[in-house]
């Protein structure tokens, strides 16, 4: 049975099947995309908090701008090969196609990989400091006096993995503990399995004793032979401890009596952001263990010349100027947020004249090779308000950020996925029902000028605005 209208034109509305599809298709789409540059507009003219200024790497967006026109031109050349009967050509233009499509793809992978390698920490004064973590976040925790490994005696979301969560953050060699009987073990699967049956055993019979209907939790005891400390993430721990805390617990409930010996966040800065900072100056950047005055002093040249340049760009020839700096997102950044690009400050004599991160390149004796370092701090756990990796949780720009360009990319891989079947699965259509097949791309070609489309807003919209 044939299907109607898949080549001839319907006669109500003029158009095959397929292409009206698409339309009403694409017209949801647009409704889609619409509410969500709408929210993200709302939620700009609304942030109670500076918002992103040029975060975003305007080269890889502009790139990619690049690569989706140039792919929306070959599919249109690919269509029109069909039409007139090309078909090593079509096959030509859709696999560049394709090739751009994955070449998207890839160039937006890298953009997300530095998202997640990039963090922002915001200390309790309101500075922003942003940079890497050159040794992730870990909390040391020594002083080890007994673990506590709680067995579950029915299902329970938390119950006992020592070996999978507790033993890797252990430093150093694999430790001996002895067991509440005395008895000396290296706390391994075969040996935790021997504890665990021993455990549920126990439990078993306490609860036919007491005549419960459930096996009830048990607790195993370990203390260990030898000094052990711990070198954790937070994010392994279920909750985070207090700098007085006693022991601390991992995620698959297992407990650690101990004493907290070192929580200090090291951070290679890339960047201050003092827009939030009341008194910037006086900012916890500039205290002696971390940045100290040296940066303080940079910054302030940086400050005073933005200054100057602005009263100068819009001097109203009274003293004054014609535009409010305060009013400005873009002189606020100028003013406030100062990109460091080496390990220390320059000195401001004849490099004074220069501006931006320009102004903070390493002296010439520290070598070319020194250029790509950032200073190094260790910032205390009581002067650090919240810190996270440039995803979602970071702000309602990267929320927003990652919810637009990952739908994006999602329709991006869709689309291609379309052509490539095109291309590979359909060519008996082509040889046998070439007008078909044309039809097929044309409707595959809409949908990819859609994405291009959204793309085309997307580019101006995070990266230029």
């Amino acid at each position: 049975m044939d299907i109607p209208y898949t080549v001839s034109a319907r006669p109500d509305t003029g158009l095959y099947n397929a292409k009206v599809g698409v339309w009403l298709f694409l017209a949801s789409e647009v409704m889609l995309f619409g509410g969500l540059f709408s929210s993200y507009i709302f939620l700009r003219v609304g942030a109670d908090y500076p918002w992103p200024l040029h975060d975003l790497n305007v080269t890889m967006g502009f790139i990619n701008t690049l690569v989706l026109i140039g792919s929306s031109v070959t599919v249109l050349l690919a269509w029109a090969s069909i039409k007139l009967r090309k078909f090593t050509a079509y096959k030509v233009y859709m696999a560049i196609t394709i090739a751009c499509a994955l070449t998207f793809m890839v160039i937006k992978s890298f953009e997300y990989r530095a998202k997640f390698t990039h963090y922002s920490t915001t200390l309790t004064d309101g500075t922003i400091l942003t940079g890497h973590l050159p040794h992730g976040f870990e909390i040391e925790f020594g002083e080890v006096k007994e673990l506590t490994l709680t067995i579950a005696g029915k299902k329970s979301a938390v119950d006992a993995d020592p070996v999978g969560y507790v033993l890797p953050y252990i430093k150093g060699d694999a430790p001996k503990f002895k067991t509440e009987d005395g008895k000396e073990i290296t706390l391994d699967s075969s040996s935790f399995a021997d504890l665990r049956a021993a455990a549920l055993a126990k439990a078993e019979a306490k609860a036919k004793a007491d005549g419960m209907q459930q096996v009830p939790n048990w607790t195993i005891k370990l203390t260990p032979a030898t000094p052990i400390t711990f070198s954790v993430p937070p994010s392994k721990l279920l909750a985070k401890p207090s700098l007085e805390a006693k022991s601390i617990s991992f995620r698959d409930g297992t407990s650690v009596d101990g004493k907290i010996i070192n929580d200090k966040m090291t951070l290679e800065v890339d960047g201050v952001d003092l827009r939030g900072t009341p008194e910037k100056e006086k900012s916890l950047a500039w205290n002696e263990h971390y940045l100290g005055s040296a940066w303080k002093n940079a910054f302030i040249h940086q400050r005073d010349e933005a200054i100057a340049e602005f009263n100068k760009k819009y001097s109203d020839g009274k003293g004054g100027t014609t535009r409010d700096p305060a009013k400005s997102a873009s002189q606020q950044k100028e003013q406030f947020y100062m990109h460091i690009e080496s390990a220390t400050p320059a000195a401001h004599g004849a490099e004074g004249a220069k501006h931006g991160a320009e102004v903070h390149a390493p002296k010439e004796e520290h070598g070319a090779a020194h250029a790509a370092h950032h200073p190094e701090v260790q910032l205390e756990r009581k002067d650090v308000l919240f810190y996270s990796n440039f995803t979602p949780k970071l702000n309602s720009y990267y929320a927003i950020y990652f919810t637009l360009t990952g739908l994006h990319g999602l329709h991006v891989i869709a689309g291609a996925l379309v052509l490539t079947y095109f291309l590979v699965c359909d060519g008996r259509r082509l040889r046998e029902d070439p007008e078909h097949m044309a039809n097929r791309v044309e409707v595959g070609g809409l949908f990819w000028h859609f994405v291009d489309l959204v793309w085309i807003f997307l580019f101006p919209l995070l990266y230029l605005l």
